[in-house]
């Protein structure tokens, strides 16, 4: 169940609804201020994941493109996603970012790695995202 601990302003106390999601939402005036959800994985050829929260998998669609999907669906698809890669030097992986080409929804989104110099798609050993929403 999702359990929505809210402090706001427009009442007196802290107040606490909850749903069937498993979800922790910890919201100020009603905005959620702690991520949706997170995951850190190594993106080349087989996809593992290292560590997640609220990430049941992603999916390698082809090198450096990848798709995300949630354990727990979001309420709606107006989430910002903050992704990190590398490859272990200091040179090969530019940077990461979610993939507007693949349309984020309440089940998954997308992303991308690409070359330092952003020509072509590269896969990331080393990628992490963070999810933060309502």
């Amino acid at each position: 169940m999702t359990c929505t601990i809210n402090a706001s302003t427009s009442s007196s106390a802290i107040v606490s609804t909850a749903d069937g999601s498993g979800v922790l939402k910890v919201q100020s005036n009603g905005v959620t201020t702690n991520a949706l959800a997170w995951v850190r994985f190594n993106g080349v050829t087989t996809v593992t994941i290292a560590s997640s929260y609220n990430i049941s998998s992603v999916t390698r669609t082809s090198t450096g493109i990848y798709t995300a999907n949630f354990t727990i669906a979001t309420s709606d698809a107006n989430y910002v996603v903050v992704a990190t890669a590398g490859d272990g030097t200091s040179n090969n992986i530019g940077y990461a970012r979610s993939n507007s080409a693949i349309v984020p929804t309440t089940s998954s989104f997308g992303l991308v790695s690409v070359t330092s110099n952003a020509s072509t798609f590269q896969d990331a050993p080393y990628f992490s995202a963070v999810v933060f929403g309502n």
